[in-house]
């Protein structure tokens, strides 16, 4: 799904999955290249976002600073039920207590683990993918009468470009820190 303008009037649940692992960072540096690139899309293409909801486990702490500067949300919020090994049934009481009190928010955003998305019963999401749950409203999310459509990675070529309008070369880019490079594209 790409640049596509979803509809206003609609609510979403986006969900997410952390980066790929790094050596020295949580997550690849290109990882939060495309965490970025994503949350900027997921801001072109769903309302505004005011929390994005993380695991508490590095990768996805990691992926969810980056993919929440993308989406120019300054709220994260750090959950155990959306870690892999929290069950399915607190999982979907969490979501429940959620969309019951959202009653001005239209966009809900979690960046989470394969076993979660799959207890959830969304199905395959690789790396860095993202679920949009779509419906007509939250008591229809509740019911899970929503749609779901796949989000793809950003590719190489945009993420390349995305380095450039930040102003960091290739070799750089290999020894930054995470901080630094979230430092950076903050500027953009």
């Amino acid at each position: 799904m790409k640049r596509q303008k979803l509809e206003n009037n609609k609510v979403y649940l986006t969900f997410g999955r952390h980066g790929r692992y790094g050596n020295d960072t949580a997550i690849e540096r290109l990882s939060m290249l495309e965490a970025y690139l994503s949350g900027k899309e997921l801001k072109k293409i769903c309302p505004p976002c005011d929390i994005v909801f993380h695991s508490p486990i590095a990768r996805a702490v990691q992926t969810a600073e980056f993919r929440a500067l993308g989406l120019d949300c300054e709220h994260l919020t750090e959950t155990q039920k959306l870690s892999e090994d929290c069950p399915a049934f607190e999982i979907k009481k969490f979501l429940n207590f959620l969309l019951v009190g959202c009653d001005n928010e239209r966009h809900l955003h979690f960046v989470t683990h394969l076993p979660v998305i799959e207890k959830l019963g969304l199905g395959e999401l690789g790396c860095g993918e993202i679920f949009v749950c779509e419906a007509d409203s939250w008591q229809e999310m509740l019911c899970e009468n929503f749609t779901i459509k796949l989000m793809s990675c950003p590719d190489i070529e945009e993420c390349l470009n995305l380095l450039h309008k930040a102003g960091i070369s290739a070799a750089e880019f290999h020894t930054l820190t995470a901080q630094k490079i979230l430092s950076a594209l903050t500027t953009l």
